[in-house]
């Protein structure tokens, strides 16, 4: 026996209500997980309930009632799914720096080994510049022996937007190569990293060693800062994957590497924009005379000190309230 329209409408009325409420709700408040899955409940139970009301009580105020509210529902979760600024809103506010947080112990190694790299070529090419030839590129080589660094004939090769690209691409596959190399248990990304602080050192002591030091120092002072920040992360990235493969603990390897990739996804997808940041300035602002040497230096240090007080503090506060409320739980 089909149970009367009234007694249906008293029995279900609450939650439709609930569902109103918490649709209303959904684009002006904060959502925690718990709050989408009732949402989700909500729905699911409103939608079952116009297909019964469709079926023994067509055409009444509470089938057009219902039909309203599953579209609005609709409506509001599509909405919510494809909040694309949202999103990225969220993302560089919370989970980029906290996930690169996360990655504490490979962000040191990382810079440990560029760092180490720079210092150590530094060092074998200041003491025998016959090093060079090892550690430096030919071309840059000869550009040195005739008293001209190669950074001034840039803007004379290229426009300052094929040169941005170019540089853009060329960092993108150093970061990438970083990033990537944790899939070889971190062989190459250890490689990238040390590589590139070799060659960072090698090319800065040549450079010292025939009098061309303040041109590199003011090619780089611009973009350096910010530029060595993302190969760093990016190595980071990759040390992050190696160790999910080296030391899985007690879980199955490949558990362990998904575990880990999400901060090293996260750090990969956070820097990009930064990289395409660097570009513009290297190809723009780094070469040539337009920009005073000081002016360039506060540019890069201004950028270096902003993204680093930005990754070291940006979501604290959200952490914070988290972890009152895991205490309040567990209390």
């Amino acid at each position: 026996m089909t149970e009367p329209l009234a007694r249906f409408v008293q029995r279900r009325q609450a939650d439709w209500q609930a569902l109103d409420g918490a649709l209303a709700r959904l684009g002006a408040e904060r959502q925690t997980l718990a709050d989408l899955q009732r949402l989700d409940r909500l729905h699911r139970q409103a939608a079952s309930d116009l297909a019964f009301v469709q079926a023994h009580y067509g055409g009444s105020d509470v089938e057009r009632y219902l039909t309203q509210l599953g579209a609005k529902a609709r409506a509001g979760v599509y909405r919510s799914q494809t909040d694309v600024l949202g999103g990225l809103r969220e993302f560089y506010a919370h989970t980029f720096p906290t996930q690169l947080r996360a990655l504490r112990v490979e962000l040191q190694l990382s810079a440990a080994l560029f760092i180490g790299g720079v210092v150590l070529s530094a060092l074998v090419v200041g003491v025998d510049d016959e090093a060079a030839r090892t550690l430096v590129p030919q071309h840059l080589r000869d550009s040195v022996a005739n008293k001209q660094l190669w950074t001034d004939r840039a803007l004379r090769q290229l426009v300052p937007s094929e040169l941005a690209t170019t540089i853009f691409l060329n960092n993108l596959k150093v970061c990438l190569q970083a990033a990537a190399g944790g899939l070889t248990f971190g062989v190459l990304t250890v490689f990238a990293l040390v590589i590139n602080g070799l060659s960072l050192g090698g090319v800065a002591a040549h450079c010292a060693n025939h009098g061309l030091l303040p041109g590199i120092l003011d090619f780089i002072s611009a973009h350096g800062p910010v530029e060595l920040s993302v190969i760093v992360i990016s190595g980071a990235a990759g040390l992050a994957l190696a160790r999910g493969l080296v030391f899985p603990g007690e879980l199955p390897r490949m558990e362990a590497l998904r575990l880990r990739a999400r901060p090293a996804i996260a750090a990969v997808l956070g820097s990009a924009p930064m990289l395409v940041g660097i570009g513009l300035i290297e190809g723009f602002v780094s070469p040539g005379p337009l920009f005073p040497t000081a002016l360039k230096a506060t540019i890069g240090l201004s950028l270096g000190a902003g993204l680093w007080a930005y990754l070291l503090r940006a979501g604290r506060g959200r952490e914070a309230d988290q972890s009152v409320a895991k205490a309040g739980r567990g209390a």
